[in-house]
């Protein structure tokens, strides 16, 4: 595959007092989904919102275009893990740390879904083409439907996860247990993870699309 072209990332520079401007050594990177439309503007808005330094430093609209937010190797605020969970898990460390060491991917995505008369929807009520949703029969995080993924995003993930493995050292081995909270993920193993690595409850990103799943597992052969 070809590598990553950076001249084509759209770079939205955030306001300093969006992230924290100092450089620490990256082990992690956590894959986030929006929970939101396909409006890349609307997603600038939410997180120059955000209070707390709340950030990212990268996003990927369904058209698979990558946007950047500040330098990888500074840090914002997203996980969100409350020190119960490292306590649940016998894990000592902390979220500020996983913070300074993990840089977080977002992919433009509804997440969950619910049906009505056939028709899938957001939880804002926006209608999502069937051949766009995702069904997993036994549930996933107690959701049925979950807005899939797009082809051209998957491909732009891939070769923004193989630059940014290769810049920082990152592992890219498949990391099976990232979809549901993880100890190794929790105690700053080096590797690729999601959101619901670090999250008991409150969020659905990212869920286990078999073409996700697959691109993952390959990494290591690219």
């Amino acid at each position: 595959m070809q590598n990553l072209d950076i001249s084509k990332i759209k770079w939205y520079g955030a306001q300093d007092k969006e992230y924290y401007k100092i450089e620490y050594p990256k082990n992690q990177i956590v894959l986030h989904h929006t929970a939101s439309g396909g409006n890349s503007m609307s997603d600038i808005k939410y997180l120059n919102d955000q209070v707390g330094k709340v950030h990212v430093a990268f996003w990927i609209d369904r058209d698979g275009v990558i946007w950047q937010a500040f330098s990888s190797k500074y840090y914002a605020c997203h996980l969100g893990t409350p020190s119960s969970t490292f306590t649940k898990f016998k894990v000592n460390n902390n979220v500020d740390t996983l913070h300074k060491t993990s840089i977080a991917i977002e992919l433009d995505s509804w997440g969950y879904l619910t049906i009505k008369n056939n028709k899938y929807y957001s939880y804002t009520g926006e209608e999502v083409k069937s051949e766009n949703v995702v069904i997993y029969p036994n549930g996933f995080l107690g959701q049925k439907y979950y807005e899939k993924y797009y082809h051209e995003q998957l491909h732009s993930l891939e070769k923004l996860l193989l630059y940014l493995c290769n810049t920082y050292n990152i592992s890219k081995e498949y990391q099976c247990d990232m979809w549901s909270v993880s100890a190794n993920a929790l105690s700053g193993k080096n590797g690729i993870y999601t959101h619901i690595s670090y999250r008991e409850s409150g969020k659905w990103d990212n869920h286990p699309q078999p073409e996700l799943i697959e691109l993952l597992e390959n990494l290591e052969n690219i």
